[in-house]
Order: C-alpha cells, then sequence, then structure tokens
C-alpha cells in the first residue's frame, strides 16, 4: 500500500532515499507500505528517536497502534514548545 509520510522539524532527517516522483515536498514523501502495517511499526522502521512525539493520520491524532490504510498520510511531529 502507498502512505504519505511526512517527518517535520528534527525528524525529517530520518526519511528514507525516495525517487523524485515519490516526492511530495521537502518533509513528505510517497512510501510503499506493506498492508496491515501500524504506526508504530513505521516509527521502529525509520529508527526514529525514542522520545515524545505527535502522530496525526489523515489529520487526526492516531496511537502507535494505528493501522494505516492505503493513501493513509501519516505525520510526525517531534516535541513543540513555545512562549
Amino acid at each position: 500500500m502507498r502512505v504519505q509520510l511526512a517527518l517535520f522539524a528534527s525528524l525529517s532527517q530520518y526519511l528514507p532515499e525516495a525517487a523524485a516522483e515519490d516526492r511530495v515536498s521537502a518533509h513528505a514523501q510517497m512510501v510503499d507500505l506493506p498492508d496491515g502495517t501500524t504506526v508504530g511499526q513505521v516509527i521502529t522502521t525509520l529508527d526514529l528517536p525514542d522520545e515524545p512525539r505527535i502522530v496525526f493520520v489523515n489529520g487526526r491524532h492516531a496511537p502507535d497502534e494505528h493501522t494505516l490504510a492505503e493513501g493513509d498520510r501519516l505525520a510526525i511531529f517531534p516535541p513543540v514548545a513555545g512562549g
């Protein structure tokens, strides 16, 4: 299945290499994943740092156990602070 993967801020360095046609933007690309892949499996496969993160699937908060589907948009952000 194909999913749009977007990694923001310091996490963008973990995007896998992609062909030009798979690039959506500087921080997002289309990736091929096996059917039934969960958010947590993507995080583990990418070897993202074990730190708090904010995860959205199709614009809604999603836990690591969420199973992805064809055409989903997975966005992962590092912790954000401001003031």
